[in-house]
């Protein structure tokens, strides 16, 4: 059995609609032939599957440290965390960074890691675990996203409404692209063409054309302020969510990006991100409130089709690169859960060393040897573990 699933977080509940607002505007010129991948079947890349193993990792971010911490999703634990105050280009002030974004290259070389209390970027080498880079800004990143070639680095600078471009080789910003109404959070389009910026301080999803840095269209949203935005492992789809007005927004990802559908998801929807199980494809969505739940959708009909009870609200929701289970974690728990996404059950609970914030999962992010360097223990058992090894 294998399962697709795309990048994001957001959350649903029934599909019950709420009113659909018009689109602001769509500039053209921007052409209608926009190419897709019809033999993609996982997202964020449109890759395919990649099967589930030891060589996949499972990233972590630390909201009361400077550590990352490393997941084996085969063998089900934590093996070490990765220190980013260790590095020489960490500065002795560099503590309790309250990290809250993560984004990962394509070839699964690169982590970018947000940490808002320094108002920066670092970037990881995943061979090593170590830092090599690191950007700084004015104020606090609110999104991160990778082009598909890796080649950049899309910043979402919410109180300076804009993003940053940054060059990952260098770290250096290299331009800005204007994001009035706060820019939040960011994903591109698989063939790399478009981003789309969910606006915090309004009811709008932005899309820029990458490569012309500029503005072709808005995309109305129920509601503005925190949420999440993914696009399907086809490239067809864009899922945004809106904490407060507890809604999703599905849209086409080619001009004039016409609204499908705006859901009513449910109490905190959160988190989103999508699996493919054969020729069909479902959206992951979270929820909070007093019942908190991953809400499952095919995103062909927009059918709710299962709702997955978790113990706490997840702040991430990620797929294994073949799609065949969904990773979340469980905030104010200290664990990440294992969902399947066949019999839509959860089927393990990952216990780490910290409460669970922001989370991804990379396919093959170990290319040789057990992926242990530099690793900090997190704790005795950890300690023991990875002196084992």
């Amino acid at each position: 059995m294998k399962a697709a699933i795309v990048l994001v977080a957001a959350m649903l509940a029934s599909v019950a609609p709420v009113p659909v607002i018009a689109q602001a505007y769509w500039a053209a010129p921007a052409a209608d032939d926009f190419p897709y991948d019809i033999k993609a079947v996982q997202a964020p890349w449109s890759k395919a599957d990649i099967d589930l193993s030891h060589h996949d990792r499972i990233y972590v971010s630390d909201p009361t440290s400077t550590k990352i911490v490393v997941i084996d999703p085969a063998a089900g634990n934590e093996l070490g965390r990765i220190d980013l105050a260790k590095s020489a280009i960490a500065e002795p002030s560099f503590s309790s960074p309250r990290v809250q974004h993560l984004a990962a290259t394509r070839d699964g070389r690169t982590l970018a890691v947000s940490a808002s209390a320094q108002h920066s970027v670092t970037l990881v080498d995943l061979a090593t675990n170590t830092e090599r880079g690191r950007t700084v800004f004015q104020t606090s990143p609110t999104a991160v996203a990778f082009t598909p070639n890796g080649h950049e680095l899309w910043v979402s600078l919410g109180d300076e409404h804009a993003i940053a471009v940054v060059d990952p080789k260098t770290a250096r910003e290299i331009t800005r692209v204007p994001a009035s109404g706060g820019a939040g959070a960011t994903i591109l389009s698989p063939n790399g063409r478009y981003a789309f910026v969910s606006l915090t301080e309004r009811p709008s999803i932005l899309v820029v054309d990458v490569e012309d840095r500029r503005v072709v269209g808005h995309v109305a949203s129920n509601g503005a302020g925190a949420g999440a935005i993914a696009v399907s492992p086809d490239g067809k789809q864009i899922w945004a969510t809106r904490r407060e007005s507890g809604t999703t927004t599905v849209f086409a990802a080619k001009p004039p990006f016409a609204v499908h559908e705006v859901i009513n998801t449910g109490p905190a929807t959160g988190a989103v991100n999508f699996a493919q199980r054969a020729d069909d494809s479902f959206a992951y969505v979270s929820v909070g409130g007093d019942q908190p739940a991953i809400k499952v959708y095919r995103t062909d009909s927009l059918e709710a089709v299962a709702t997955v009870p978790l113990q706490a609200a997840p702040s991430a929701v990620w797929p294994s690169g073949d799609g065949t289970r969904i990773y979340a974690s469980l905030a104010g728990t200290n664990k990440v859960a294992g969902i399947d996404t066949l019999t839509y059950t959860t089927v393990s609970t990952i216990p780490i060393s910290t409460d669970a914030q922001s989370l991804i999962y990379v396919p093959g992010a170990v290319r040789s040897g057990k992926g242990l360097a530099n690793l900090v223990p997190s704790g005795r058992d950890a300690a023991l573990a990875l002196a084992a090894r």
